[in-house]
């Protein structure tokens, strides 16, 4: 890796709730790493339980050849490098979506979250872990690092509300909303979202 890469590594780990995710993720079946970047999250997750299969995707080749390498001669963890269409179709019991919805604009958003709900099993679950924009200093803090560590990406930054009406629009409940911001100087929120019985028609 770059010393840029270890950097970013570094703080990364530092800063982002990746026990608080891995805890409330379910200990078996495969579960999606959507965006997972280095593969930190997918790694963590694969590691804490030999009964969960994990498969990580990213578009960005450069951080998929560093997860990658990850592997080793591991049997429950997998990357991808691509779009969510190019994996298995067999259903997910789990999905997670650590700070990628405030690196996309709306209207993929909703057509990210939609393509999820469709690789879901019917219990599933969908744990999303985003800024939210309180306490306000905890936010400009976080918008400082996320323009740090990401100089040339435009950032779309929701209040809590609007993520949620998105998951409505897209057929998924949100169940629970756990501040993760406790320890951390960042105002993080993790949402833990499951199908409706009767998704929204549009989908």
């Amino acid at each position: 890796m770059s010393r840029w890469e270890s950097f970013y590594l570094r703080t990364r780990w530092r800063l982002c709730p990746f026990e608080l995710i891995e805890s409330s993720l379910p200990s078996r079946g495969r579960i999606l790493d959507f965006g997972c970047g280095y593969g930190m999250l997918s790694n963590l997750l694969a590691e804490r339980s030999p009964e969960r299969t994990v498969v990580g995707i990213d578009l960005n080749p450069k951080r998929m050849g560093v997860a990658l390498r990850s592997v080793t001669n591991r049997r429950n963890i997998h990357f991808h490098l691509g779009a969510v269409e190019s994996l298995n179709p067999s259903p997910f019991a789990a999905a997670v979506m650590t700070d990628v919805l405030h690196h996309i604009r709306d209207d993929q958003v909703e057509i990210l979250l939609r393509k999820v709900y469709r690789c879901l099993d019917q219990d599933g679950l969908l744990a999303i872990l985003d800024v939210d924009r309180t306490p306000f200093w905890k936010f400009c803090v976080t918008f400082a690092i996320d323009s740090l560590l990401n100089p040339t990406d435009r950032l779309w930054y929701r209040p809590l509300r609007r993520i949620q009406e998105m998951l409505k629009s897209a057929g998924l409940q949100t169940e629970k909303v756990i501040p993760a911001d406790q320890g951390l100087p960042l105002a993080d929120v993790l949402l833990l979202c499951r199908k409706n019985r009767e998704p929204d028609p549009r989908g």
